[in-house]
């Protein structure tokens, strides 16, 4: 019967309609009908319960009482049926059972509401049946108790129908939470376990980081041991360059800021390193005031700036020297650096360390940083001003 409904029902949306265009018949889209296939789809286990239970109800009460009415009233009346039933089952009962204890009250005067305007409609229905056809087989429509309780007979059926209905879908509703809920908790632990995974993986290459430099240092300081009595001075660059190293990768590990003594400290030992390179041939100047060593500070900015002048600087003429200078005046931090260009290095633009710097600062002291680069076809200078800074006491 389903099947048939369907192919009924597609026959009579396939109508055609004359245009003047063609001088012929034209097909209407089919798309609309479709999309309403694929609507009632979704409710064919209610298409197929109605379809079996309104035949097999019809014969049981004729063959019972022995009166079978006519098409027209049972199409009309089991309409209005099916209507409460719906009604019911999808917008009173939500409403009335949305809170535990309130239904207690609610659903009585729900109901009898309900059951008043199912009444009244009844009623209206059957006086207008009765007044324009035949299909009634008495004259009159009496409005009694008997009348009410036939029809309250009738609405408490497709009411209890409508209980079922409601609470079968609240039952499914609840089955499809508790699976949501256990999807959910396997979902949590599986991104539990990837975290776990994760951070194991990130402990395991932390412990790589914390072997690979032990390892170096042990290294250099086995080379400085075998060179010492040959080459005392390569074997003072090799212990050099440890401590230097040392110190930039502990304060890789640190948010915390340093006093520019350890830094400056470090600045000393890579001229060391260069001058040892260069056979102390680098004209350099480093100066500073005493209380600059107590001045709190971001760590490796100062190293980096005298390494990028290592890198890109030509500090071997003895007419200009390559300068780095420390100022404190007030609580401004200045830090300055010239050295002439190395015109036999590719210009590589904007080095990733001075970058590094730029952002480093701003992101510490913001508005109270300023950075500045200059450069001509002969020197490079760099000056990075930074207020508010502290002083160890």
């Amino acid at each position: 019967m389903l099947f048939f409904l369907e192919t009924s029902l597609l026959f009579t949306f396939n109508i055609s309609y004359y245009t003047a265009d063609s001088g012929g018949y034209t097909s209407v889209n089919l798309a609309y009908m479709k999309k309403f296939l694929a609507k009632l789809d979704s409710y064919k286990i209610h298409i197929r319960s109605w379809l079996l239970f309104i035949p097999i109800e019809i014969t049981v009460v004729g063959l019972a009482s022995g009166v079978f009415g006519s098409p027209g009233i049972y199409i009309v009346h089991y309409a209005l049926n099916i209507a409460l039933f719906y009604l019911c089952g999808d917008l009173i009962y939500p409403l009335v059972f949305k809170k535990r204890i309130v239904w207690i009250w609610k659903l009585p005067l729900s109901l009898l509401a309900i059951y008043s305007c199912y009444l009244f409609v009844n009623y209206f229905v059957d006086y207008y049946i009765n007044k324009h056809t035949s299909w009634l087989l008495f004259d009159k429509i009496i409005f009694n108790s008997r009348y009410a309780f036939g029809v309250l007979w009738r609405a408490l059926q497709f009411m209890g129908f409508s209980a079922f209905y409601y609470l079968f879908k609240a039952y499914n509703r609840a089955i499809l939470t508790k699976a949501q809920l256990e999807q959910d908790r396997y979902n949590s632990m599986l991104t539990q376990k990837e975290t776990e995974v994760k951070l194991s993986y990130a402990t395991n290459a932390y412990l790589k980081a914390q072997i690979n430099p032990h390892l170096l240092f042990n290294t250099l300081s086995a080379i400085y041991t075998d060179i010492y009595m040959s080459s005392p001075r390569s074997a003072e660059a090799v212990m050099t360059l440890s401590e230097v190293m040392r110190f930039s990768i502990d304060c890789e590990n640190t948010d915390e800021l340093i006093t520019l003594g350890e830094e400056i400290d470090q600045v000393e030992n890579l001229i060391k390193l260069h001058q040892t390179r260069f056979e102390d041939e680098l004209n350099i100047q480093f100066t500073y005031e005493d209380e600059l060593r107590a001045v709190k500070f971001i760590p490796l900015i100062l190293l980096t700036v005298a390494e990028n002048l290592f890198k890109h600087g030509l500090h071997t003429d003895q007419n200009i020297p390559a300068t780095l200078s420390l100022k404190l005046i007030e609580d401004t931090l200045t830090i300055t650096s010239r050295n002439l260009i190395n015109q036999n290095k590719k210009k590589t633009g904007f080095g990733k360390g001075l970058e590094n710097i730029r952002q480093r600062i701003s992101l510490i002291y913001a508005k109270d940083a300023q950075f500045d680069v200059q450069s001509d076809e002969k020197f490079f200078r760099l000056t990075i001003n930074v207020k508010g800074v502290e002083v160890e006491k």
